[in-house]
């Protein structure tokens, strides 16, 4: 494998997070968490971005999706909002205690928004995973986890991979993808002791493997699907945050970092998204939130 990394997007992002592709604009969503900024990338035919707008939140934005009739999904500081193409919030729902954001999500093979909560000071204990069904009811999955993380499901959409960042692991749960149900209580799927740093976003690709971001790692990691490691490729920056596939094939990775607590003359390209060429595999399609 002859992959390379380049600079796909020059940006200080204080927390750039949760890339994912819109194939219905051509564009890519991501946010700055800290910065409280939903972005999105208009690439040209070869994938080459044009131009990134942003959209400024007086709140943190912890992650968004595409919404199957249009506009985006949002998991925010009180909960989930939904915004129309234009920007403005269409749908809100509180449903978090003060002191409690919500951080990652994705939407699963059904359509439904998947999106874990942490404490503001990561206390143990005092997050969870919420489910949002197309209704936008928001249920409380899981409680008592403490920064639950980048999520993913397998190709057949019956394994859950969630990351506990703050312990360092990666869990695999059962999961009924035609009715948004766990199946199981999880097991360890990758240990604390493959990470020097703190993993955070991951994709799964399509032979089922997973990518997982490695915070303050200056990594990305491979892992099999019984949780062997495959590969590490080492990026340019101290802070990957998480990545996706992106492009018509889905056979461009890009990676996300943080420029917070980074000096600038040290890591100028901190907060940037870095891409990832040839990485020897294509995603899974991440389907649109259908609420």
């Amino acid at each position: 494998m002859s992959e390379s990394v380049t600079i796909a997007v020059s940006r200080r992002a204080q927390c750039g997070e949760g890339p994912v592709w819109d194939p219905s604009t051509r564009t890519v969503l991501w946010v700055d968490i800290v910065g409280g900024e939903i972005l999105r990338t208009e690439l040209d035919d070869e994938l080459h971005p044009l131009a990134t707008h942003a959209l400024e939140f007086p709140f943190m934005v912890g992650a968004v999706s595409p919404r199957a009739g249009g506009g985006i999904v949002a998991a925010v500081a009180s909960g989930f909002v939904g915004l129309d193409e234009n920007g403005t919030q269409t749908r809100r729902v509180d449903c978090l205690p003060a002191g409690v954001r919500m951080n990652d999500a994705k939407v699963d093979p059904a359509g439904r928004y998947w999106s874990g909560s942490c404490a503001y000071d990561f206390s143990s204990g005092a997050g969870g995973l919420w489910l949002l069904d197309e209704h936008w009811d928001a249920t409380l999955v899981l409680p008592g986890l403490t920064q639950p993380n980048g999520l993913g499901w397998s190709p057949d959409g019956r394994s859950f991979y969630l990351v506990e960042t703050q312990a360092r692991r990666v869990l695999a749960f059962g999961f009924d993808p035609d009715r948004s149900r766990l199946t199981s209580s999880p097991k360890v799927l990758v240990e604390a002791d493959a990470f020097t740093g703190l993993p955070d976003g991951l994709a799964v690709d399509a032979r089922g493997h997973l990518w997982v971001a490695e915070y303050s790692g200056s990594a990305v990691h491979e892992f099999a699907p019984d949780g062997a490691r495959v590969q590490t490729i080492a990026l340019p920056t101290p802070q990957p945050t998480s990545c996706a596939f992106i492009g018509p094939r889905l056979d461009h990775l890009w990676v996300t970092s943080a420029a917070a607590d980074l000096d600038e003359e040290n890591h100028p390209d901190a907060g940037s998204i870095f891409l990832v060429t040839s990485p020897g595999t294509t995603g899974l399609a991440v389907p649109a939130f259908g609420g």
